[in-house]
């Protein structure tokens, strides 16, 4: 019986014990609905929450309708919230999937117990997703089953399990339209590869399951091994490079990546560790400009430092169509006009340049529930405050239209198909930068 499966599980992974409170995310489709179902069948208390992406128009907020009557009937407490995670998708300059992800995690929260509805499928796709992307051991170890609050009480069962229990429990959800075309990478998994996989091995999410678990424990001791050479590397001011250049090389990525993340370092990809590791046979004086930190080798030795104070910006104006230099090396390019289509950068509709600048005292930014005082979006956002004179400030006859990174006024945001331009901030090294 899939319940028994699904405690039994979650007693094994210590997720939940008699009597705990927990949130399910529920977003109304079968796995969502399941676990609902399951866990209202266990000791334990239960509510759930919704979010509304407003992704799919008049279906998302369908959605949100059937979670509140689903609710209501079972009699369950629910917290709803949303965004226009297109819109912040711009704002923040990443992909849908990632700002919709953040924007969803950020209304669960991290106070309580969230359940998720990921299952040994799901699993399984993030298995392959990462393997065909190319990955280091963290990511061949899948989805955990246990991540800070976050909880997946249906890793242990599959996609077929699920609907079986829909089916005998005659339990009502929605479908989301989009999972049915092939457009993402995940999608196309699950279309055409899975399916390959069950029919080779209809075991296949178990095994997946109990190898990504082996995976994860053999990159937790790996994690504390190179936790353990750090230790012994370190001395007064600094690690020691002989120890680093002498450990076995997946130990010494690791002890880097550690120190270098410590110190204040931002998503470092394997690029900027390899620059760490030269560093360790480089000259006695040597340095190496990393994100959010410098790393320093002198003669025997390993140094980190927050970077300075990056320089204030001078007010100029973006031209349309054009490039503005900035100070350090970097620049704001902005392309267009085009037809607005989602992705990466900050999209606006404007008819002259804007003027880019630094922050000022007393700087509002409008909002769609109202305004805000620049300073307290840099706060909520949590960008260091070495780095925020140097956040680009986007001012239109003297109203500001979007601050880099942070957000933008909903006036200059583009409808789907309006022409607009693209701003995107880059680094000396031609690297997209995102705050």
């Amino acid at each position: 019986m899939l319940t028994d499966k699904v405690w039994n599980w979650c007693r094994a992974q210590q997720l939940l014990a008699p009597g705990d409170a927990v949130t399910v995310a529920l977003s109304g489709g079968a796995d969502s609905v399941a676990l609902l179902h399951i866990l209202l069948q266990l000791p334990l208390r239960v509510s759930a929450a919704h979010f509304n992406h407003h992704l799919r128009g008049a279906e998302s907020d369908r959605d949100e309708a059937f979670c509140q009557e689903l609710c209501a009937v079972w009699n369950v407490p629910l917290r709803c919230g949303g965004a226009d995670v297109s819109a912040l998708a711009q704002l923040w300059g990443t992909g849908v999937e990632t700002a919709a992800r953040k924007a969803r995690y950020d209304f669960f929260g991290s106070s309580e117990t969230i359940a998720t509805a990921h299952h040994g499928d799901d699993n399984l796709e993030t298995l392959l997703l990462h393997l065909t992307r190319g990955s280091a051991l963290r990511g061949l170890g899948g989805i955990p089953p246990r991540r800070d609050n976050i909880i997946r009480p249906l890793l242990c069962a599959n996609r077929r399990e699920i609907l079986e229990y829909l089916a005998a429990h005659q339990l009502p959800h929605v479908e989301d339209s989009t999972n049915a075309v092939p457009l993402c990478g995940r999608n196309r998994l699950r279309l055409d590869v899975i399916p390959a996989l069950y029919r080779e091995n209809p075991a296949a999410a178990d095994a997946a399951l109990a190898t990504a678990g082996l995976l994860r424990e053999d990159e937790a001791l790996l994690e504390d091994l190179a936790h353990s050479l750090l230790r012994t590397a370190e001395t007064a001011g600094g690690w020691r490079v002989t120890p680093l250049a002498e450990a076995p090389r997946p130990l010494r990525l690791r002890a880097l990546r550690q120190l270098l993340e410590d110190a204040g370092a931002r998503e470092l990809s394997l690029r900027h560790l390899e620059a760490a590791e030269r560093l360790l046979t480089a000259g006695p004086s040597s340095s190496l400009n990393l994100p959010g930190v410098i790393l320093r080798r002198q003669y025997d030795l390993l140094c980190t430092a927050v970077k300075p104070a990056v320089s204030p910006l001078e007010p100029a104006l973006l031209p349309l169509g054009g490039v503005l230099p900035l100070p350090d090396g970097w620049t704001l390019r902005c392309d267009g006009p085009h037809p607005h289509v989602p992705g990466p950068g900050l999209h606006l509709v404007l008819d002259t340049p804007p003027l880019v600048r630094s922050r000022r005292s007393g700087d509002r930014l409008h909002r769609s529930g109202g305004t805000k005082t620049v300073r307290a979006l840099l706060i909520d956002k949590k960008i260091p405050a070495a780095l925020r004179d140097a956040i680009p400030v986007l001012e239109v006859d003297g109203r500001l239209v979007a601050v880099w990174g942070v957000g933008a006024d909903p006036a200059f945001l583009p409808r789907p198909g309006q022409r607009c331009y693209t701003i995107n901030l880059y680094t000396k090294e031609g690297e997209v930068q995102i705050l």
